[in-house]
């Protein structure tokens, strides 16, 4: 055989393997596939481990999340918020505080005990997060209540929130 029909039959054989390679390649499932059409496994939420706090100014108490940043002001308010910085919540009481100035079908009225709250639903201007907003006065104090956060977190923090 010639040296020149050798390399051209090489040549010609490489190429047959490659383009068989490809064709047997797109026809194999990826891993990435196989795991998508697998059923997914069920994961375990580990349960959020929460402090109490306790604001004697504001005279309400609540648990929020142990890994969250707590900072406290003279004035009896707190901040709290999250290492990651993507979830936070604000307290404070003062006499009067502004109600948001939102529709009828963002607001909602809950109770805290025996007190009637409001919970404001707005989002944030920035990127549209949504934020709730609860206002209440408290009996005693005679000062409206303000708390405020986002999502899964705040909704956890109401549960909990008591009057004393």
């Amino acid at each position: 055989m010639h040296r020149n029909t050798y390399l051209l039959v090489s040549l010609l054989a490489v190429v047959a393997a490659l383009i068989i390679g490809v064709n047997i390649g797109r026809q194999v499932k990826t891993p990435d596939t196989i795991r998508s059409q697998l059923s997914p496994m069920p994961t375990v939420v580990a349960p959020l481990t929460t402090k109490p706090y306790r604001n004697s100014f504001c005279k309400v108490a609540f648990d929020y999340p142990a890994n969250f940043t707590f900072l406290e002001s003279a004035s009896g308010s707190a901040a709290f918020t999250n290492p990651n910085g993507d979830d936070g919540i604000l307290m404070t009481c003062q006499k009067d505080i502004p109600r948001p100035a939102i529709t009828e079908q963002n607001i909602e009225d809950i109770q805290i005990g025996s007190v009637a709250a409001t919970l404001y639903h707005t989002q944030s201007e920035k990127d549209g997060t949504p934020i709730d907003s609860l206002i209440f006065r408290h009996p005693v104090t005679r000062l409206d209540v303000f708390l405020a956060g986002t999502g899964e977190v705040f909704q956890n923090l109401l549960k909990t929130l008591t009057i004393h």
